[in-house]
C-alpha cells in the first residue's frame, strides 16, 4: 500500500496510539516514488523505480527529553510497533539541551503548487532517451566516454502535531549528474542540472551534457599548476560548495556546537555590499520550497546577509527561545552522525543575488587567474576559523596574458572568511546547485575571488 490515503491513515494511527503514552508528538508520513538511471562508456548500464511509505516520529516525552525515529511502514501492526520501539527507545535517553518547545499555533499556509511537475508520470517514459541526448550532447563536443546518474522522483508527505499545526504537500525533483572523459582520466569535464520540473527541462540536461564534453576537450594536455596566490574564478558548481558554506553556517545551534565562523559576526560587514544571500523557500524550482517546517511554523524568505552585511540567524521554535527571539520557520530533523538526528534549525534554498558580468568578463584579470569548474571533498582543519582546503577535479584553467591553459594538481587551501571578503565580482549565469559535494540546494552565479591560496594537491 503506497497511496496518499495509507499515509494519511498510518500518520493519524501513530497520533491517536501514542497521545496517551506520551507528552507530545509531531508525525510526518510521506510517499514517493523514485527513478535512477546510470550511464556509463557513452551507454545506459540500468534503470532502477522504487516507492516507498515513510514515517518519522519527534516524540516529546516529558519536558525536555524527546526522540526520534525514521520507519518504512506496511499495516498498521507495523505502525504501532514504530510508535512502541520510538517511546521505549526514546525514554532511555538524556534530556536534551537544545529543546525547549515547538510550534502550538494553527496557521494558514502558502500554496506552492507551481514547484510540483504535473506530467511526473509521462516523463518516465521520457528520461532514458533524454539520458542518451545528454550523452550524444557530450561526444558531440569532444568526450570520447561520458557516465553518470539521472534521478527524479514524486512524492506527497503529510503531517500532524499533537500541539495544533497540520497539513500536506506533494514535490516532484530530480539531478542529473554528467562527467565526461578522454582517453586520459586527467581530462574530464563535469555537467549538472537539478530542479523540481524534469519535463519543462530538456534542454538545461542536454546542455549539462554539452558542458561536460566541452570542459572534458579543453582539458587536454593538463600539465601540472604551480603553487601561489591567485584570482580564483569559481563556476556555480565550485562557488555553492565553497562561498555557500558560510551562509548556511549563520545557525545558532551550528555555532554552539563550534562549527561556524560567524558566532560573533552578527551586524558586521563579512562580504562586498553587492554580496546579498536569502533563505528562499518559495522560491519557484527550489528543491527545498516548503510552505511549513517540521513543526508547523509558516515558512519565510530570510535574509541572512544583506549588502555584505550578517543579518540573520535562521531559527526554530527552541533556539528562539534560547535566544529570545522568534523563529524563522526554519525547523527540521538534522542527521549529526552514528544514526542520531535531532530537532533542530535548518536552511532551505540559499540564494545569491545574481550578478552581471559573464564568464569570460570574470576572466579578465591583470592578475594570473584560475578558473575552477568542479571540486570534491571540501575539508575543514578549523570550523570555527573557517580554515578549508578541497581539490579541484575535472577541467581547471590558468588564465594569463590573455592566454588559457588547462593545468591539474592544485589545491585550494585558505579560509571562507576570508574568501567571501574577498569576493570580486559576481557572474549573470545564477543557477540551482545540489548533489553530493552540496547538501543545501544553492542558487548561485559564477564569481572572482581574490588573491585565493593555492597549494599542490597530494597524489
Amino acid at each position: 500500500m503506497t497511496s496518499f490515503e495509507d499515509l494519511k491513515s498510518y500518520v493519524d494511527l501513530a497520533g491517536d496510539y501514542s497521545k496517551d503514552k506520551i507528552e507530545g508528538s509531531i508525525i510526518r508520513g510521506s510517499v514517493s516514488t523514485g527513478s535512477q538511471i546510470r550511464f556509463s562508456q557513452n551507454s545506459i548500464d540500468i534503470g532502477k523505480r522504487w516507492k516507498t511509505l515513510k514515517l518519522e516520529m519527534f516524540f516529546i516525552i516529558e519536558g525536555t527529553k524527546t526522540g526520534f525515529s525514521e520507519r518504512y511502514v506496511t499495516s498498521e501492526d507495523t505502525v504501532r510497533e514504530a510508535v512502541d520501539d520510538t517511546i521505549t527507545f526514546s525514554k532511555r535517553l538524556p534530556d536534551s539541551q537544545f529543546f525547549t518547545g515547538v510550534e502550538s499555533k494553527i496557521s494558514e499556509y502558502r500554496d506552492l503548487s507551481g514547484n510540483y511537475d504535473d506530467k511526473i508520470d509521462d516523463f518516465t517514459d521520457q528520461a532514458p532517451q533524454l539520458v542518451n541526448s545528454a550523452i550524444d550532447a557530450a561526444v558531440s563536443e569532444g568526450a570520447k566516454r561520458v557516465a553518470g546518474a539521472l534521478k527524479f522522483s514524486k512524492g506527497q508527505s503529510y503531517f500532524l502535531s499533537s500541539y495544533g499545526p497540520s497539513g500536506s504537500s506533494k514535490h516532484t525533483q530530480f539531478d542529473l549528474n554528467v562527467r565526461a572523459f578522454q582517453d586520459e582520466l586527467d581530462y574530464s569535464g563535469q555537467g549538472l542540472d537539478c530542479g523540481t520540473k524534469p519535463t519543462k527541462s530538456e534542454k538545461s540536461m542536454i546542455a549539462a551534457g554539452k558542458e561536460a564534453g566541452r570542459l572534458s576537450k579543453e582539458a587536454i594536455g593538463a600539465k601540472q599548476g604551480e603553487p601561489g596566490t591567485y584570482d580564483v574564478v569559481m563556476n556555480p558548481t565550485v562557488a555553492a560548495n565553497v562561498i555557500g558554506q558560510l551562509p548556511d553556517r549563520a545557525n545558532p545551534f551550528v555555532v554552539m556546537i563550534g562549527m561556524s565562523p560567524l558566532g560573533d559576526k552578527m551586524g558586521e560587514q563579512i562580504g562586498p555590499d553587492f554580496i546579498t544571500v536569502t533563505d528562499n523557500p518559495w522560491i519557484p524550482n527550489g528543491l527545498r520550497s516548503q510552505a511549513y517546517d517540521f513543526e508547523g511554523t509558516p515558512t519565510r524568505q530570510n535574509e541572512i546577509i544583506s549588502n555584505g552585511v550578517l543579518k540573520l540567524f535562521v531559527q526554530n521554535t527552541s533556539t528562539a527561545t534560547m535566544f529570545d527571539t522568534e523563529t524563522t520557520g526554519n525547523s527540521e530533523i538534522l542527521g549529526m552522525g552514528s544514526g542520531v538526528k535531532m530537532l533542530l534549525p535548518n536552511t532551505t534554498n540559499l540564494v545569491f543575488d545574481n550578478g552581471d558580468r559573464t564568464v569570460e568578463e570574470l576572466l579578465e584579470s591583470s592578475k594570473p587567474t584560475i578558473y575552477v569548474t568542479s571540486n570534491w571533498y571540501m575539508r575543514f582543519q578549523n570550523y570555527q576559523s573557517g580554515d578549508f582546503s578541497t581539490i579541484p577535479r575535472d577541467a581547471m584553467f590558468l588564465i594569463e596574458k590573455g592566454e588559457k591553459k588547462p593545468i591539474k594538481n592544485l589545491r585550494i587551501s585558505d579560509n571562507t572568511m576570508r574568501m567571501f571578503a574577498n569576493i570580486d565580482a559576481l557572474g549573470n549565469d545564477r543557477k540551482q546547485i545540489m548533489w553530493w559535494e552540496v547538501d543545501t540546494p544553492t542558487f548561485i552565479p559564477s564569481m572572482r575571488i581574490k588573491d585565493c591560496r593555492m597549494t599542490a594537491a597530494t597524489q
